[in-house]
């Protein structure tokens, strides 16, 4: 198995730019649409947010 390439990272990261172009790529690739694809016919799952809290419901 090949080890996976990865771009370096500089020092200072501009995030919300970083955010935007995944976004962009997910888009372009479909990503989610695939993933709803995939999981067709399949039982649905539900994930919450965070763990339970003392005062409350999670998520």
């Amino acid at each position: 198995m090949t080890s996976p390439q990865y771009r370096p990272v500089p020092a200072q990261v501009d995030l919300p730019a970083l955010e935007h172009a995944v976004l962009d790529f997910w888009r372009e690739s479909k990503t989610f649409a695939k993933t709803l694809e995939q999981s067709e016919g399949r039982p649905e799952w539900v994930f919450y947010e965070g763990p339970p809290t003392a005062n409350g419901m999670p998520g």
